[in-house]
């Protein structure tokens, strides 16, 4: 399991309970912290978390309803991992949703609002020198939710979420491998591309800009064999 603890120390669980362990879930799921194929016990996130397992389980079950976590027959919390053709399906969504929230966020940037972008530009981009993995996890994580609250869609940024929750752990893979490293260029060209459209009030390359962010991730992810196949793969 990653990074549990020092999540749960810096997080302030407050009433209502069950809706913070939740966000507190949902945090480490978007943000890469949980890895797929990882498993912790509904006990040992109370513990965790200083809470009872009551508002725990409360939490898992509403990210279970959403397939971002499992819980197998022995009660034990999982990060499922997606087959090949999951996760494609996932990226295509992905694509279509978060293209077309960056499309509309180009039409409601404003000039005072470059400062901004171009500070989360940069700090992507900072964030990809380094060898701090869950740094860059954070920053690319940051700037791509940035955006698509520009949207002016909330409803479609819940949706965006939802998918995230899925993916989070899956962007950890190709965002938090050094492995990735011979591709780091391609990735800060795309949020520069991103960013510089959004700033010119470009949709069309805004959303050109998003889904090549995503396809050129997956395309990574793919290549390294690392996701689990469904029997129609095998």
């Amino acid at each position: 399991m990653t990074d549990l603890t020092e999540h749960a120390s810096n997080s302030k669980i407050r009433r209502p309970l069950a809706g913070q362990v939740h966000d507190v879930l949902s945090e480490m799921l978007l943000s890469g912290a949980l890895a797929p194929g990882d498993r912790m016990s509904m006990r040992e996130l109370a513990e965790k978390l200083g809470v009872s397992v009551m508002p725990v389980r409360e939490a898992v079950t509403r990210l279970v309803a959403r397939g971002a976590l499992s819980v197998a027959p022995n009660r034990a919390v999982r990060v499922p991992v997606l087959s090949r053709a999951e996760f494609q399906d996932l990226t295509e969504i992905r694509i279509h949703n978060e293209s077309f929230a960056a499309r509309l966020a180009a039409a409601h940037v404003t000039p005072g609002e470059e400062p901004r972008l171009r500070m989360l530009e940069n700090a992507f981009r900072d964030s990809m020198k380094s060898h701090d993995v869950r740094e860059a996890v954070r920053t690319n994580k940051a700037l791509h939710f940035d955006v698509y609250a520009r949207s002016g869609s909330p409803m479609l940024t819940e949706v965006i979420s939802v998918l995230w929750l899925k993916a989070g752990p899956i962007i950890n893979l190709d965002v938090g491998q050094q492995v990735r490293r011979s591709r780091n260029a391609a990735s800060v060209e795309n949020h520069r591309k991103l960013v510089d459209a959004l700033i010119a009030g470009d949709g069309d390359a805004a959303a050109a800009a998003l889904a090549e962010d995503i396809r050129s991730a997956a395309d990574f992810i793919l290549s390294r064999d690392i996701l689990g196949r469904s029997e129609e793969e095998i």
